[in-house]
């Protein structure tokens, strides 16, 4: 977050832009104060652009995975609205966690930073060396063949639990087949699919 100030917003919302080098649409500002006497004029903003988020969370993952020993390196980009992370570290297998626990953990830690930091949430997605880009692979491949056996036995087929971010991908790749259903059941960690056939 940077801090501007002039006689008017539109004037600090102008410095603010030139200085980043972004055109109004692309600055995020909110304005702190703003005073207006007979004999002065003053305002202040304060502002953020997304490579300045890009660049938090970077240097927030470098600086945490950093103290705990790993040698990290990161990159990051925007895509459809969400901003996306990938590590790869000295480490990636202690990092990711048996099924992606501990990733999924780091991803909860940068979207609070993130938020704590810029006063709103972001749609943040942080990866390790592509982990979670082949698990939706494998997780939308499985959802294709379940959807297959619940047509052909037209049974219900109840999953285990599994992570948010995976039933979603199960649910949109579920959502192509005709006469197939997909609910969600369960509380937390016990939360689970269940896919069943409908006429």
């Amino acid at each position: 977050m940077k801090r501007y100030t002039a006689r008017t917003v539109q004037d600090a919302v102008n410095t603010a832009c030139q200085e980043l080098g972004v055109t109004i649409d692309e600055l995020n500002y909110e304005v702190i104060s703003e005073t207006k006497t007979l004999f002065t004029k003053k305002a202040e903003i304060e502002c953020y652009t997304i490579p300045m988020i890009q660049e938090y969370i970077e240097s927030y993952i470098r600086r945490f995975i950093g103290d705990m020993g790993f040698e990290v390196e990161t990159v990051s980009y925007l895509q459809d609205g969400r901003i996306y992370c990938n590590i790869n570290t000295s480490n990636n297998s202690i990092l990711i966690g048996k099924a992606g626990v501990i990733l999924r953990a780091i991803n909860f830690i940068v979207k609070n930073a993130v938020s704590n930091t810029f006063k709103k949430r972001f749609e943040i997605s942080v990866d390790i060396n592509g982990y979670k880009e082949d698990r939706y692979k494998k997780v939308a491949s499985m959802a294709k063949r379940f959807g297959k056996q619940v047509l052909r036995t037209k049974a219900e087929i109840k999953l285990d639990p599994m992570p948010a971010d995976e039933r979603k991908v199960m649910h949109q790749e579920l959502s192509r087949f005709e006469h197939i259903k997909t609910e969600s059941h369960g509380e937390g960690k016990n939360r689970h699919m269940v896919i069943s056939y409908v006429d």
